[in-house]
């Protein structure tokens, strides 16, 4: 198997494996973390470098949120503000939240942050998929395209 396919092989079904986590794990509000999650990979003869690209707030799903720094009265005022009207708003619509203000989960947030797991979020969005078991699959799967490669390489040279 080629390199640059064993890679390709190895990283479609983990894209899928961590929107199922997210999905499953009832995170999925207006979709950014499904659109963002990008995967880009360069093979070379001797290395592959994987990059995972996604949304800002896919830290947060994962690590929580402390509480803001700043506890001046003005500084969480102005906050909260910014926080309900904008990614919070949406946040609680996409949620079909009808009952809870966007600016009351801002003002809870930028006190306390946000602690994960909790009863909304169970933890493990990125890291029940993507671990240990997972890159070690990952080496051994284009380590063997690699000697395949190379087995093709000296069979082909021996051949002239």
């Amino acid at each position: 198997m080629e390199v640059e396919q064993a890679v390709n092989d190895w990283i479609t079904p983990l894209r899928a494996d961590m929107v199922d986590s997210y999905i499953s794990k009832g995170l999925k509000a207006s979709g950014k973390y499904e659109r963002d999650l990008e995967f880009r990979s360069v093979v070379s003869n001797s290395k592959v470098n994987i990059t995972i690209l996604g949304s800002d707030h896919t830290y947060y799903m994962e690590n929580g949120r402390g509480p803001n720094k700043d506890q001046s009265p003005e500084s969480i005022r102005a906050w909260v503000g910014w926080a309900g009207s904008t990614f919070l708003k949406k946040w609680v619509a996409d949620k079909g939240l009808t009952t809870l203000s966007p600016y009351a989960v801002a003002w809870k947030i930028a006190r306390k942050g946000i602690e994960v797991p909790n009863t909304n979020n169970p933890g493990g969005v990125v890291t029940d998929v993507l671990n240990k078991e997972k890159i070690a699959e990952l080496i051994e799967t284009v380590g063997a395209a690699y000697v395949d490669t190379m087995k093709l390489f000296f069979i082909n040279r021996l051949k002239r």
